[in-house]
């Protein structure tokens, strides 16, 4: 792969700081032209991991249970060829069953999973193919160590002028080399927007700054209060005897030791309710807006008025795939099958996320059994278990059917 011509590497947290105007000049011409970079660039995030919105609780819950879902999803790959009906691949080719050995595949697909919510962009190298030249496993790297741009002449990447490239260490690779699951973003947009983009100096920024007031409202283990001293004109009270009244008291109140005062030293303490000292209530809303920032509902999180119970789980678990996970499902997906052969494409199976319990379940494969659209071996496959024998199927079939068996066995009668 071609090595940087002119430009040294720069990752997407290294973009977020620099200028964001350059200025490139036609070395035959001498003209020069300037650019403003404005697409999606927020210079003010943290450092840390994730920015540091993954120390906000709320926020830790969300990422972990979007992105956990969709690691923890099967995936398959399925073929249609003319005339005839689609087919599942047996056995599910590598690029999708453990796309990234050793890794297993919920800890690849979870951690782009991450990556996409956080960064808007879940970036993959394409690492070995197989002979016919299609994708077999993948390298996942971190979107903020990734740049992506669309090649100019005076680039000096050895590229076609107009292709994407994404720059990743010293070099640039192609994009049919690279798997971009793209967040939300504009039209023609080069990369996708996430949580980090919109959101860090707003909710996660408040959600975090109400946990700081709170811990500091309580853990410091000096009360709240007035410490007084009488004043008087023969001997007044200076600042620098009030400041030195203030340290002493405070160090004796931190550590635990008891506090000596005078005649004229007296102090009051203020009572904090432990509710308001919690700040619960602002909290309560905040905690809500962070699972709006993460298209969770909030009873997800615990703050809806809504209990989770038996009856309605079920119903929340199909509108959490509806409405939270379709959208990122949608990416990968299709993402994925952009890269496997014409007629070729990829789909996660939701059947784990949305089984039911087990007289709902046998209830609806009754119904479909009864209508003429599922076979009992297909519910059987569904149900984790084996085709019917022989044996199995006389003993199901009815009476006037049994009663017509000559009384020979076959080999799994035998069995």
């Amino acid at each position: 792969m071609p090595r940087f011509a002119r430009e040294t590497t720069v990752g997407l947290a290294e973009l977020f700081t620099r200028d964001v105007q350059y200025t490139a000049t036609d070395t035959g011409t001498g003209q020069s032209q300037t650019w403003t970079v404005v697409d999606g660039l927020t210079p003010s995030w943290d450092s840390g991991a994730y920015q540091g919105g993954m120390a906000v609780p709320g926020a830790w819950r969300c990422a972990l249970l979007l992105s956990d879902l969709l690691g923890s999803v099967p995936w398959h790959a399925y073929r249609q060829r003319a005339g005839r009906p689609a087919e599942r691949l047996e056995p599910t080719p590598s690029f999708l069953d453990q796309p990234a050995p050793p890794d297993a595949r919920v800890t690849t697909i979870s951690s782009l999973a991450l990556d996409l919510i956080w960064h808007g962009n879940a970036i993959t190298l394409i690492a070995t193919r197989n002979r016919e030249g299609w994708p077999t496993s993948y390298l996942p790297v971190s979107a903020e160590d990734v740049h992506v741009k669309r090649v100019e002449e005076w680039d000096g990447i050895s590229l076609p002028v107009g292709t994407i490239a994404y720059g990743v260490g010293s070099r640039w690779y192609p994009a049919q080399d690279v798997v971009h699951v793209k967040g939300p973003c504009k039209p023609g947009a080069l990369r996708g927007m996430g949580v980090l983009e919109n959101h860090l100096n707003t909710t996660l920024g408040l959600a975090s700054e109400q946990s700081r007031q709170a811990k500091a409202s309580t853990g410091s283990g000096v009360p709240t209060g007035v410490l007084k001293v009488e004043d008087t004109p023969d001997d007044p009270l200076e600042q620098g005897e009030a400041d030195e009244i203030q340290a002493t008291w405070m160090r004796a109140q931190s550590t635990r030791k008891v506090a000596v005062l005078n005649g004229r030293t007296s102090f009051e303490a203020l009572a904090w309710n432990p509710t308001d000292a919690q700040l619960l209530e602002s909290r309560k809303f905040s905690l809500h807006e962070v699972a709006l920032v993460f298209g969770l509902d909030p009873s997800w999180l615990g703050v809806s008025g809504d209990s989770m119970t038996y009856a309605n789980i079920e119903q929340k678990s199909t509108d959490l795939v509806k409405f939270s996970l379709a959208g990122h499902l949608a990416r990968f997906e299709q993402t994925l099958s952009l890269h496997m052969p014409r007629g070729t494409w990829a789909e996660a199976r939701l059947d784990a996320i949305l089984r039911g319990d087990t007289l709902t379940r046998y209830q609806a494969h009754e119904v479909g059994i009864r209508a003429g659209f599922l076979t009992p071996d297909e519910v059987r496959e569904l149900e984790n278990r084996p085709p019917l024998t022989d044996r199995q199927r006389r003993q199901l079939a009815p009476p006037a059917a049994a009663g017509t068996h000559d009384g020979t066995d076959t080999e799994d009668d035998a069995a």
